[in-house]
């Protein structure tokens, strides 16, 4: 998870302290301090991932080197109590690598440069894990001088903007800070943001820590508490509930929404449904029958398509192997007429071993060249229909919904066509029972006359023509 870390403090000579030494031990090096006559010796010191000097173009060449810089620093401070340095101590996203934690301390310099035309001495440092810190503590310390580099290129004036506008010049690089991390964080797809705003400027119900200084932090390491520390973890404790309660209630609402919108997209699915069935309906027979084709033909259509893509693509590879073939073919010929160059004319005596040579020579090209016929007069032929079945796998996983029309249309066809041969066969029985009972009437009628009662027979008969269905 991202947290936001921006702090300032300043590096005074009141408090007894010296620019050359915290220079000195933020950098992992040895610098001479010409103040205290002192060698500063932190080349022992391990987690230095990164360090560079950042200043304006016209800065002169000398104050680009660390220890040269912070001893002109120090010799222009001539008051006991002057401000030596100011420094920005920040931390990185966990969700960053090495690579993007320098570009994003680049960034950064590069604005406080910019804006405050002073010199920066920027050093990250990586967690040190053996002694107890957390592994995903990379941070910086960035040490800013506190005069501007002037026209000439030498350190000048004082800057004023942190005194004399100092909360709102230390919340402006907060808010850069912040917007320079989630900037970050954005690039490489991580969903986690930072907030450079108190907890009460964000409307969250949470209590902040007090900040524990490198003395406390120790402590931490070595397994003792504090009375700040004990606090700090009280808070976080506290903190760590009210969140996780948030969540849940975020995760109900979140699950709530889901529901709905799970609900409301089958209604507008069952909807669809039932609308493109209403429309079924209501066309005829002949039209669906027509759309079935249709969707039959486009499925075989791209299966043809595809099926001409396959052997296109097999055919240029095997010309190409062909073609491979007949180059060698043509270097091994060109090697065998050198060869029988250089046997020359038959010799006019002993030409034994003359004729053996040039007989194997000629063997060899004879076989070469027959090789060369069969190949040329065996060239690939087009087939698409060779590869239907790989064609139609292609087809059904690149377009599984053409693959579901096609099944559907022929579900249809089929059962369309036991449906007209249902109809034929019901035809053919009302056919065949009709001429039964129109069998069964002539003989009936033909009693009737051989009795003599033709009256009664002709009735019969105009009954029957009333009575007899319509030819379809």
């Amino acid at each position: 998870m991202a947290i936001f870390h921006f702090s300032v403090k300043n590096i005074s000579r009141s408090d007894g302290r010296s620019a050359v030494a915290c220079a000195a031990y933020r950098s992992g090096e040895k610098l001479k301090d010409e103040r205290y006559g002192k060698e500063q010796d932190y080349t022992k010191k391990t987690g230095i991932e990164f360090k560079n000097i950042y200043a304006p173009e016209n800065t002169k060449k000398e104050l680009l080197d660390r220890e040269t810089l912070w001893n002109t620093v120090v010799t222009n401070e001539t008051i006991k109590n002057s401000q030596l340095s100011r420094e920005f101590e920040v931390a990185f996203p966990c969700e960053l690598n090495q690579e993007q934690r320098e570009k994003m301390l680049n960034e950064l310099c590069g604005k406080i440069v910019e804006r405050h035309k002073v010199v920066v001495d920027a050093v990250i440092h990586a967690p040190h894990t053996a002694g107890g810190s957390d592994d995903r503590n990379y941070h910086a310390h960035i040490m800013l001088t506190t005069r501007s580099i002037n026209q000439q290129g030498d350190l000048d004036k004082k800057t004023r903007e942190f005194n004399d506008n100092g909360k709102q010049e230390v919340e402006h690089w907060r808010q850069q800070f912040a917007e320079l991390c989630n900037q970050f964080l954005e690039q490489v797809g991580s969903h986690e943001r930072v907030d450079h705003r108190s907890y009460k400027e964000q409307g969250l119900d949470l209590e902040a820590t007090q900040h524990e200084g490198s003395t406390i932090t120790q402590l931490r390491r070595q397994g003792k508490d504090t009375e700040i520390s004990l606090s700090n973890d009280a808070i976080k404790a506290r903190n760590t509930e009210r969140q996780l309660i948030k969540g849940l209630e975020q995760e109900i609402l979140a699950t709530e929404r889901l529901v709905h919108d799970l609900e409301q997209t089958r209604e507008n699915l069952d909807q669809e449904q039932r609308q493109k069935e209403k429309d079924q309906e209501q066309r005829s027979p002949e039209e669906l029958t027509k759309i079935a084709y249709s969707v039959i033909s486009q499925y075989n259509d791209a299966i043809a398509t595809e099926a001409k893509n396959i052997a296109s693509s097999i055919q240029k590879t095997e010309i190409e192997q062909i073609n491979a073939v007949l180059e060698q073919i043509e270097l091994s010929k060109s090697d065998i007429k050198h060869q029988k160059e250089e046997l020359g004319k038959r010799p006019l005596f002993f030409g034994g071993k003359w004729d053996t040579a040039n007989a194997e020579i000629q063997k060899q090209l004879n076989q070469l060249e027959e090789q060369e016929r069969e190949l040329r007069n065996n060239s690939p032929r087009f087939e698409p229909e060779r590869y239907t079945d790989r064609a139609k796998l292609t087809v059904n996983k690149a377009n599984p919904n053409l693959k579901a029309k096609y099944d559907r249309a022929r579900n249809y066809l089929e059962r369309e066509q036991q449906r007209k041969l249902a109809e034929q066969e019901k035809r053919k029985q009302e056919a065949k029972a009709i001429q039964e009972q129109e069998k069964q009437a002539f003989f009936a009628r033909k009693a009737l006359r051989e009795q003599g009662k033709h009256e009664e027979a002709n009735k019969m008969l105009e009954a029957e023509k009333r009575n007899r269905p319509r030819s379809r």
